[in-house]
């Protein structure tokens, strides 16, 4: 029943359809093939539309003119910065100058050179040989004589500055005169008509530029729609390939459940084999022990002693020993024991019933005999067996006794095996439930180091 299920199951996983995935890339590729085709006739327009030999050299030329303009006005515009810095820098000892000579002889002077200095001592030199200014008069040019003296020696201590700023005012107007030699107009002409011709050559380019370009964006449109192509193409292949690994993992894994299933229903088969002996003998262990031994010993007095009366066994008792196995019948020797004759007659050798036999029952007088099968079960209860008449008695007693022993050890060698069968299901049970995990584990086990050698 279980593998009908199973290939019942099995039959419902469907393989992915290969047919189905090659008409979809069938209808795919044909687009694919179309789009190369039109890359192919964009690709010869633009290779058509090329511009002349003439018209690039020209181009190349006048873009050379303008990188070699640009260089020159460059340069030129170095230059001119580096003559505006040395004007700034002579402007800048200039005044720095004028500060020293400010710092010597005063801002407030009135006096501008030497000159105007002695021609001024030389009026004072006048006044006083002249003799009409009065002693205070007196004092005072004498005063500004020895000033203005002192002030000669600041006009000459600060005459090589002057010098100095004379020579750089001359520097600067030769540096400005440099700089308008560097007139950058010119440079700026040559450059604007040098654009001009550029432009009308571009002007007259244009048009090929215009197709080229128009050619270009339909060439990336046509790329754009291939690139989509090819994207479903592997979208389609990627689903498939997903949709075939799905599969596998599903027959994999469905496999893995049969082996799992097989492994326990056989390992459930063993337990129930197993469980069914143990419970059998749990159903012998709960009869009373020792029913066949005292059944045998009843048996036998019943026999030997014609006073005893066998004990009534209860309903439960009698099923019990009637289920009971019988136990195997030992073979005894006796050289000295002689066969019983199957004639009805007493079991010991005892009284004639005529004067013809009584000679012949006098002669077997000092014979006694058993059945077999009564010396075998003494010999299996472990009691000695009669010879003799005489020790018919203490084979009794030693029956007697063997009865009352396992009698009075009945109920609690019955629990001891009704234990015992009990704890070996539980043991048993115990067994089996170690080796379903164990054959999980192993299984799971599998499982993963298959995945992972997948991965």
């Amino acid at each position: 029943m279980s593998s009908n299920l199973d290939a019942k199951k099995r039959s419902n996983l469907k393989r992915p359809d290969v047919g189905v995935r090659d008409k979809k890339l069938e209808v795919l590729n044909a687009q694919l093939k179309k789009v190369d085709t039109e890359v192919q006739a964009i690709r010869k327009q633009i290779d058509q539309h090329q511009l002349g030999s003439g018209a690039q050299d020209e181009r190349s030329k006048l873009h050379q003119d303008l990188r070699d303009i640009i260089k020159v006005q460059s340069d030129l515009k170095s230059r001119r910065q580096t003559v505006h810095d040395k004007i700034r820098s002579l402007d800048s000892d200039i005044k720095r100058k004028d500060g020293q000579i400010s710092a010597k002889i005063g801002t407030k002077s009135r006096y501008q050179s030497v000159d105007e200095i002695k021609s001024r001592i030389a009026e004072i030199d006048a006044d006083v040989s002249s003799g009409q200014l009065s002693l205070v008069q007196e004092k005072l040019h004498v005063k500004e004589m020895q000033s203005l003296n002192k002030l000669i020696k600041d006009f000459q201590a600060v005459d090589p500055i002057k010098k100095s700023i004379d020579q750089d005012r001359a520097s600067i107007a030769s540096l400005k005169q440099e700089l308008n030699e560097m007139n950058p107009r010119e440079v700026s002409a040559k450059f604007e008509a040098t654009q001009k011709k550029l432009n009308d050559v571009q002007s007259k380019n244009q048009v090929v530029y215009d197709k080229r370009q128009t050619l270009f964006a339909k060439r990336s449109a046509l790329y754009k729609k291939r690139d989509e192509i090819y994207s479903q193409i592997n979208q389609i292949r990627s689903d498939f390939d997903n949709e075939f690994q799905a599969f596998k993992g599903k027959l994999e894994k469905e496999r893995l459940k049969r082996e799992e299933d097989q492994k326990l229903s056989k390992l459930l088969e063993e337990k129930d084999t197993a469980l069914g002996k143990l419970q059998e003998k749990l159903l012998h262990a709960r009869q009373p022990a020792f029913t066949y031994e005292i059944g045998a010993i009843e048996n036998v007095l019943v026999v030997l002693d014609p006073t005893y009366v066998k004990p009534k066994k209860q309903t439960l008792e009698a099923l019990a020993s009637t289920s009971e196995p019988k136990a195997e019948i030992k073979k005894v020797e006796a050289d000295d024991l002689v066969p019983i004759v199957k004639e009805k007659e007493e079991f010991f050798a005892g009284g004639s019933k005529s004067k013809k036999n009584k000679k012949k029952q006098s002669s077997n007088s000092t014979k006694f005999s058993l059945e077999p099968t009564m010396i075998a079960l003494l010999a299996e209860l472990d009691v000695a067996v009669p010879l003799s008449k005489e020790e018919v008695p203490k084979t009794v007693e030693q029956l007697k006794a063997k009865h009352e022993e396992l009698s009075s050890k009945q109920d609690e060698q019955t629990e001891k095996n009704i234990s015992a069968a009990e704890k070996q299901i539980k043991d048993l049970e115990l067994s089996f439930e170690k080796k379903e995990e164990q054959v999980k584990k192993e299984l799971e086990e599998k499982r993963a180091a298959e995945k992972k050698e997948d991965d």
